[in-house]
């Protein structure tokens, strides 16, 4: 759930924002991704999400990197993603910047985030708009679908 930047853009290396409905909260949240695909991945790349983080006001931050960065760079970055804090989402915590590896995410590991309600469990609630919903061609893909 969220959004991908599919262009190149002078977003400040912004490639995705998925989007998190707090409790009590009027505006939705969300979380900057970014994806940095070259070897060279360093811990400037992470200073630079940590200020997208802050500049943006965005609840957290998650950055995808092509492969293991060694256990060195691991914990120099993990250092600096612990400095940004957690966020509490009914007494559950979320640590604020996130990293995942490609073949992590090929593993079936995801970023730690609130769920779409922010109830924190597995089972995204997109909230309804009130207008009927008009009739695609994946309705016929998916018959369970409301």
């Amino acid at each position: 759930d969220g959004f991908v930047t599919t262009k190149r853009t002078a977003d400040g290396g912004i490639d995705g924002r998925p989007y998190s409905g707090l409790p009590g909260a009027r505006d939705l949240s969300n979380m900057v991704i970014e994806v940095k695909g070259g070897k060279n991945v360093t811990i400037a790349d992470v200073r630079g999400l940590h200020g997208v983080l802050k500049r943006d006001e965005a609840a957290m931050a998650g950055l995808i990197v092509m492969g293991d960065p060694g256990p060195r760079k691991r914990a120099n970055f993990a250092r600096e993603m612990a400095s940004t804090g957690d966020s509490d989402v009914l007494g559950r915590k979320y640590a604020r910047m996130q990293m995942l590896t490609v073949p992590e995410i090929l593993d079936g590991r995801r970023f730690d985030t609130p769920s779409v309600v922010g109830r924190g469990d597995q089972s995204p609630v997109i909230p309804r708009s009130g207008r009927k919903r008009e009739r695609t061609n994946q309705d016929d893909m998916f018959p369970d679908r409301p």
